[in-house]
């Protein structure tokens, strides 16, 4: 087969009998690998994988940071994790870890072996996980900081905004953290297949596509049937789609009711308190807190992406137009009236569209990112946390705006940066050899 051969045509482990790759699953849904990748592909791979992971990579930082959190989820509280606010931890090379920021944040505490190979994080606390399925966490003592578990075996771990949950390959859940936030309760069984988090409850399913959930607000009431395939969530509630129709739960002033009784939904997005679902024809349905965009959306279709910050939706069509809707002065008006957009990023309070070309167009709240975007293009990406914007060229150069407190100015002057990180107050960005230049608030 082509993927066991390199580039030259020339057999990457000559000596290695290899297993036929059709209908072969090399890495399944919970991340396990098959043997054939442990004990053949990864070992005759280790040098170039070793100078790779060297050269390229450097740092790993916790799996959710704030500009994932703002941007890449389709809302807030859609991300598997709640991203640190104050402190930041990344793995070295060697699974070694080093963390900084806020000490009551876990910006000093991390444990000092190696061989971890992942970071979570709550609001206020980390917890990483070993090759083995160990954990160790450190920071708030209430909140995810205390209190792991102290098996191996986990295979990922989700959080809310003040507690962990870490499943195991066999599809069983511990729990810990504040028990009002789902700390405590987790289901006993086993089975379960994927966590989803809102800021106080988790939801799990099991592969036939039942529920359960328990933690505070959106922990109770989750419909008893199965066949439930995503699901998505506000700050205290959820909502799930099950042959294109939705049900939700949770508090019902931020969306746990008056969900569509109609069906053919295929997505579903979210505001702090708001949900809107696009049906296949990319017409769109909202409902939850009227001023935080659970009342009007667009009523035409062809929308094929919807974006959103704390309070407000923009959604976009094919032809890179932008409507939005929601709370007016951080974003609900003055969207771009042209087309040509990609993605749409946000801060809490304002959004950034770039267009093919790399320019970029702002608007929402003037001091947390809505002005003051660069004029210029050649911008590959952008990235956020609660204030400001950074924004990334082909040659690494870094432009960023918003508020200053949040590092809205003082990025680094010279060029070659790869990616950039951010919690709440702070920017970290990172070259191809692995030096780091942070901005921001220096206490976090």
């Amino acid at each position: 087969d082509s993927c066991h051969r390199n580039s030259n045509d020339t057999e990457i482990a000559p000596n290695v009998n290899w297993p036929k790759s059709q209908s072969f699953v090399h890495v399944d849904e919970q991340g396990t690998l098959s043997s054939a990748l442990t004990e053949q592909f990864l070992p005759a791979r280790a040098a170039l994988l070793a100078d790779y992971w060297q050269k390229t990579v450097g740092w790993r930082f916790a799996e959710v940071d704030h500009s994932d959190f703002y941007s890449n989820f389709g809302g807030f509280y859609n991300a598997s994790n709640h991203p640190n606010s104050a402190a930041f931890a990344t793995l070295k090379a060697d699974g070694s870890i080093v963390a900084w920021g806020d000490a009551g944040h876990g910006g000093t505490g991390a444990p000092s072996g190696n061989g971890y190979t992942n970071i979570y994080s709550t609001t206020v606390a980390f917890a990483a996980l070993k090759a083995d399925g160990s954990i160790t966490a450190w920071g708030n003592l209430d909140r995810g900081g205390a209190g792991a578990p102290s098996g191996n075996g986990y295979t990922k771990i989700y959080s809310t905004g003040h507690a962990f949950a870490a499943l195991k390959a066999d599809g069983s859940i511990t729990a810990w953290g504040a028990s009002w936030a789902g700390g405590t309760g987790a289901p006993s069984g086993n089975g379960y297949t994927k966590i989803y988090p809102n800021g106080y409850a988790f939801t799990a399913v099991k592969a036939d596509g039942s529920i359960t959930t328990w933690g505070g607000a959106g922990g109770t009431g989750a419909p008893s049937g199965s066949g439930y395939t995503k699901i998505h969530s506000t700050l205290k509630a959820f909502a799930a789609i099950k042959d294109g129709s939705i049900t939700a739960w949770g508090d019902a002033s931020l969306g746990g009711t008056g969900a569509p009784s109609d069906s053919d939904y295929t997505k579903i997005y979210s505001t702090r308190a708001a949900f809107a679902a696009v049906k296949a024809d990319g017409s769109i349905t909202a409902w939850g807190s009227w001023s935080e965009g659970g009342t009007g959306a667009p009523s035409g279709n062809g929308y094929t992406k919807i974006y959103s910050n704390w309070n407000t939706f923009a959604a976009l069509k094919a032809d890179g137009s932008i409507t939005a809707w929601g709370y007016g002065p951080f974003g609900g008006t003055g969207e771009p009236s042209d087309n040509g957009y990609t993605k749409i990023y946000s801060t809490y309070a304002a959004f950034a569209a770039l267009k093919a070309d790399g320019s970029i167009t702002a608007w929402g709240n003037a001091s947390l990112g809505g002005t003051g975007a660069p004029s210029s293009n050649g911008y590959t990406k952008i990235y956020s946390n609660y204030g400001a914007f950074a924004a990334l060229k082909a040659d690494g150069s870094i432009t960023a705006w918003g508020n200053s407190g949040y590092g809205g100015t003082g990025a680094p002057s010279d060029s070659g940066y790869t990616k950039i990180y951010s919690n709440n107050f702070a920017f970290v960005a990172v070259k191809a050899d692995g030096s780091i230049t942070a901005w921001g608030d220096s206490n976090k």
